[in-house]
């Protein structure tokens, strides 16, 4: 290496630089060899390089079940106390949870029942949704393996390359392990204010199952000085509502995770971050390392394709939550401070406390339905005009699913859709026209003279109708 190149050496020619040789590779001068063919002070030490390559592999947890993995994480990171849920605890949520049962029967058709409720400590909460957190941030974790694997490749000093040829699979189990670490002390942070299974606006647990996390509650109900067990009802209402929703309309799961996908696809992972880490590592001491991988890695979206993923993910989440809320509110007339409690619950969703921000910080994404009111004010607004059947049938079709043009101007919803069904009629018309004339050429000539005659005969009366009147009979039969 040139003494030009030694000054732009980069953090991890540095590293290897300290853990393979005494001043690092190219250290020697101008550009002589050592009779082995490495660079002049790049003498490697087998027992060294087994040794660091062994602790590597124990650090990042190759061959380790990187969902376990990140539940140890996650239940380490889970603030105290957290403490076991008593008796009496678990019988006023089960009551809670009836209550809200019957209540939601009579506020909306989706079926509401035969859900086993439960109340849980953090902890408890952490281990049973992180198979669901691990589903719905994949495509973020295959992102960042790419962008980890591509960087460090393309870091690893020229002369390392050979050495290292077989070390891919450490790599992929580097990224695999640090991602573990990033979820885990996310979903670790944000386990301090989670109220509900479903709160994030994800289905993390089956639809059988529906949980609030009881310290949690008892904070909040506190802090918005109401009492308790009409937060639990409240809340119950809440869980039970967004698990009937994503039962009745199983393909809005998919919606997400393909907003998630478009979303993960924009991010960039902070490459500067991973090369300070780099820079900093202390050979004697790798293990040092987990310690800082523990930050963000994540750049947030910059490009205008980043912002509409983001945007387009955030009005979904703002959908769902905004169906939800009307819903449970209408439900939970009976109770004294609904009013209170649903304001609270608004402020929460429209601003990233701190588990948020720091959940956002470590993954890279954020669940913060800002767009909750204007949602709300759709399905408020459908359902005077149609009533609940109309408030729910939004999610009978994914075409039925509010746009953003649609929270920005709730009184239009309905007139839009109706001009979609007119658009869809006339295209169908002209496919079945399309196909006809396929049919008819591929009748010989004197068929399709007999046919254009038919024709003729046929479409003569049509011609005088009203295109309005076909395309309201198409809306009719749909």
């Amino acid at each position: 290496m040139t003494d030009d190149n030694n000054n732009e050496q980069n953090p991890f020619e540095q590293i290897f630089g300290m853990l393979f040789g005494a001043n690092g590779p190219g250290s020697g001068q101008g550009d002589d060899k050592t009779s082995s063919g490495m660079p002049q002070g790049f003498s490697i030490d087998p027992a060294m390089m087994s040794t660091i390559m062994n602790q590597m592999q124990g650090l990042f947890g190759q061959g380790a079940d990187s969902q376990a993995q990140a539940v140890s994480i996650a239940q380490k990171a889970v603030p105290t106390p957290d403490p076991s849920v008593s008796e009496d605890a678990e019988r006023a949520t089960t009551d809670a949870f009836r209550l809200a049962e019957l209540w939601l029967a009579e506020a909306t058709e989706l079926s509401v029942a035969n859900r086993s409720a439960r109340p849980l400590r953090r902890a408890d909460w952490v281990k049973e949704t992180m198979p669901g957190w691990q589903k719905f941030v994949l495509p973020i974790k295959e992102n960042m393996s790419s962008a980890l694997t591509d960087t460090l490749e393309s870091q690893v000093p020229a002369e390392m390359k050979g050495i290292l040829a077989g070390a891919s699979s450490m790599f992929g189990s580097m990224s695999d392990s640090m991602f573990a670490m990033q979820i885990g002390q996310a979903v670790g942070a944000l386990s301090e204010s989670v109220l509900t299974g479903t709160e994030v606006g994800l289905p993390l647990l089956p639809h059988d199952t529906a949980v609030v996390i009881e310290k949690n509650v008892e904070t909040f109900a506190s802090e918005i000085d109401v009492e308790v067990s009409e937060v639990r009802i409240y809340l119950a209402a809440q869980e039970l509502a967004h698990l009937a929703l994503f039962e009745r309309a199983p393909w809005l799961s998919a919606q997400v995770e393909t907003a998630l996908t478009r979303y993960a696809q924009g991010l960039k992972v902070d490459t500067s971050q991973i090369e300070d880490m780099a820079s900093n590592i202390d050979p004697s001491n790798i293990s040092d390392l987990s310690d800082n991988i523990r930050q963000g890695l994540f750049n947030p979206p910059t490009t205008d394709d980043q912002k509409k993923a983001l945007t387009s993910l955030e009005n979904l989440l703002a959908v769902i939550a905004g169906w939800v809320d009307v819903v449970v509110y209408e439900a939970c007339k009976h109770l004294p401070g609904r009013d209170q409690i649903r304001e609270a619950l608004r402020r929460r969703r429209a601003t990233a406390g701190p588990a948020e921000k720091t959940f956002s910080t470590l993954v890279g994404l954020e669940f913060n339905p800002r767009r909750l009111r204007d949602a709300a004010a759709l399905f408020a607004y459908l359902e005077t005009q149609g009533g609940a059947e109309a408030r729910d049938r939004v999610f009978s079709h994914p075409d039925l699913l509010p746009t953003t043009q649609d929270l920005d101007d709730p009184l239009g919803y309905s007139e839009r859709r109706q001009a979609e069904w007119t658009n869809e009629s006339s295209i169908d018309e002209a496919l079945s026209r399309i196909l006809a004339e396929g049919l008819e050429g591929a009748g010989g000539s004197e068929a399709k003279s007999e046919s254009e005659e038919t024709d003729r005969n046929d479409t003569a009366p049509t011609d005088d109708s009203s295109p309005d009147d076909d395309s309201s009979d198409d809306r009719d039969d749909r």
